[in-house]
């Protein structure tokens, strides 16, 4: 056993299991935010809408993968993703009440500044040793794979023959992530000295020396710490600094964050980059909103890491557009990073056979997430939509064509993405918040493989909403236009 692994080994002593997740993460809102005068008051109430989630996500591994082929764990399955949909929907739509009528609630916090400083330095401790502490799982271990080839052949994944498709690793999991999520985890594979091996060589061959795990975890460590950081900066410039600790607390210690799904399996949290990195990004743009040229810029980002972030685009644009401050340092922002991102997609995936890059990187990203071909994930039964094929045979079927684009499920939700332009019309920060939280949680309506399951894309944007409502009368300052 090399130093490494048994320095996993021992961490992994010290990392909470599913059940000691979810109470760790119940103690902290009620410890930090809890109402204890009034157990049924409304500012309880909101704080039991952020676990709620929780529950159906319980084990919900070992029905989906643990026991497969028995009807109790097939049923068990279906009916844990029929709860955690209504429960996503209905954190949808009371996001979106919120939005158009204020919480008019103290949520002045249980603890001094002191306390809340140290009981964060404590969840942010358990962070770490979650991450070092579990292995990484599925979207982390593959884009570092795919980082990691990127380096050794100038090509990105998505122009690979040897990472796309049902034979690659993974059924091309390799290329299936952001562009800057790739080159997120160059760094440290640069620095820990990765292992090169040949351009030709087959990743799924025994001779392949995959990177190291800790260039993945140390990655999303890094995001996390952003994270939080971000949410804290929030927090104190929006409300207060002990605002700012308990948002940062609250996150940091969810049940999501820690981990569910099974006590070795995990369906979230950590371990996973993919649920960890693109809420990063968009915190960020939330942070900088009052410079809308670097706002636009970190929005691109974090379209950049996973995509979906796309969609919020009109939100942003209609937010500026409304203030009549920054539209158009924040567009020139977005369109240049993403040009850049763009241009640089383009130069390093090249062509296979007819396809170009732009083919490529839809079919190796959407088409591979949302397709129902060899091994694509809209085929799997790990979701809502693969435990009700008959409301899938209509909602997740493309009205003409065979492109996702086209399923009256996406379809309706583009149309909500489109229209949140007018929804923010008018909305303060906190609302604005609120309406990312509505597309963040609405996308996973549509999305088909593990739908519900990404609860860090809403959760911070929840806890901004609810804890940093500005009270009746007093407004914010509006947006500058300066960059």
């Amino acid at each position: 056993m090399d130093e490494a692994t048994l320095f996993a080994k021992t961490l992994t002593r010290f990392t909470p299991d599913q059940a000691g997740a979810l109470w760790i993460g119940i103690l902290l809102v009620i410890v930090v935010a809890g109402d204890f005068r009034n157990i049924f008051s409304r500012r309880n109430g909101l704080l039991a809408i952020l676990l709620l989630p929780a529950l159906p996500l319980m084990d919900i591994m070992v029905w989906g993968f643990g026991r497969q082929g028995d009807p109790l764990a097939s049923w068990l399955l279906g009916a844990a993703f029929s709860v955690l949909f209504t429960l996503t929907a209905f954190i949808a739509a009371i996001a979106l009440y919120l939005a158009f009528r204020k919480p008019d609630i103290d949520w002045s916090v249980n603890l001094p500044t002191r306390g809340l400083r140290v009981l964060l330095a404590v969840v942010v401790i358990i962070n770490i040793i979650v991450v070092l502490g579990r292995p990484g799982e599925d979207s982390g271990p593959y884009t570092s794979m795919g980082a990691q080839r990127w380096l050794e052949t100038g090509t990105m994944p998505y122009g690979d023959p040897l990472l796309r498709g049902p034979d690659a690793p993974g059924y091309g999991a390799a290329a299936t992530y952001g562009p800057l999520l790739y080159v997120a985890h160059m760094p440290l594979q640069l620095l820990m000295g990765p292992p090169w091996n040949d351009p030709g060589m087959e990743p799924k061959d025994k001779a392949y020396v995959l990177p190291s795990q800790y260039v993945t975890k140390l990655t999303c460590l890094a995001f996390q710490l952003l994270a939080l950081y971000s949410l804290f900066e929030i927090g104190r410039r929006y409300a207060s600094e002990n605002i700012g600790l308990s948002m940062a607390i609250i996150y940091a210690g969810s049940p999501y964050v820690m981990g569910l799904g099974s006590d070795t399996a995990l369906v979230g949290g950590l371990p996973y980059i993919s649920h960890i990195a693109p809420t990063a990004m968009i915190l960020l743009t939330m942070l900088f909103l009052s410079r809308p040229l670097i706002a636009g810029i970190m929005l691109a980002g974090a379209v950049g890491i996973l995509f979906w972030p796309v969609f919020l685009f009109p939100l942003f644009f209609g937010w500026y557009f409304w203030q009549r401050a920054g539209v158009g340092r924040f567009t020139t922002g977005f369109a240049g990073a993403g040009a850049a991102i763009a241009i640089m997609v383009i130069y390093f995936t090249g062509s296979i056979g007819d396809q170009g890059p732009i083919d490529l990187l839809i079919s190796s990203t959407l088409e591979h997430q949302e397709g129902v071909g060899e091994r694509e994930y809209g085929a799997t039964s790990f979701s809502f939509w693969g435990t009700h094929p008959a409301l899938a045979s209509f909602w997740q079927q493309p009205i003409f064509g065979d492109t996702s684009i086209f399923k009256p499920s996406f379809i309706l939700f583009l149309a909500l993405s489109v229209s949140s332009f007018l929804l923010v019309r008018g909305r303060d920060r906190a609302q604005l918040a609120l309406l990312v939280v509505v597309l963040a949680a609405a996308i996973q309506l549509w999305k088909t493989n593990a739908g519900g399951t990404y609860v860090e894309w809403y959760l911070p944007f929840l806890l901004i909403g609810i804890f940093c409502s500005l009270p009746a009368g007093r407004t914010e300052p509006e947006p500058t236009s300066s960059g």
